[in-house]
């Protein structure tokens, strides 16, 4: 069943006050989790139907998107103007204890390309250079740059074995899933 938005809205408000401690956990865990992480996986497709696997650095904004700047040179740029591409963050294999099991969060997203005078392009690109350092100074001179605006759908946060969760994209609720 579909609620209306304001009870949505009432029923995300007293999930969250009625969350108990393991899940605070959580949520602080996935939100770490994103704030160590500094790249992002993206898988497109091409318009002739080939899919694309590649990376991108990223910054997340505070309502939750993602954003990538990346080159025109890149297949993937293109293949974002289709609208659609899922990401990928992913621990490094050099921390994990275990291959099979490597903590990552993946989300299906909406892509839209930000446009310079779009209110927000100029913060959005000076939030990655404090991120990412003097590097975006340079890569803003370049005429083949690209910003583009990732809008998270629902995800899937993994811890590792059995422990899989549904996540919000404001990161603010997991479900855990389990077998089918």
């Amino acid at each position: 069943m579909i609620l209306p938005l304001r009870q949505q809205a009432t029923a995300l408000s007293l999930s969250i006050e009625s969350m108990t401690e393991s899940q605070q956990e959580l949520i602080r865990k996935v939100r770490d989790f994103v704030d160590r992480c500094k790249s992002l996986q993206l898988a497109t497709v091409a318009q002739d139907g080939r899919p694309h696997a590649s990376y991108a650095p990223f910054y997340r904004s505070d309502d939750g998107d993602f954003h990538v700047f990346v080159s025109t040179l890149s297949s993937h740029t293109d293949n974002l103007s289709s609208g659609v591409a899922s990401i990928l963050l992913i621990e490094d294999e050099s921390r994990t204890f275990q291959i099979y099991a490597r903590t990552r969060l993946g989300f299906s997203c909406e892509c839209v390309r930000m446009q310079p005078d779009d209110a927000n392009y100029q913060a959005v690109l000076d939030r990655m250079e404090q991120r990412h350092g003097a590097v975006i100074q340079t890569l803003r001179t370049l005429a083949d740059f690209r910003l583009f605006r990732l809008r998270p759908g629902q995800g899937r946060f993994v811890l590792g074995f059995g422990q899989a969760y549904e996540v919000t994209p404001a990161l603010d609720r997991l479900d855990h899933i389990g077998p089918s």
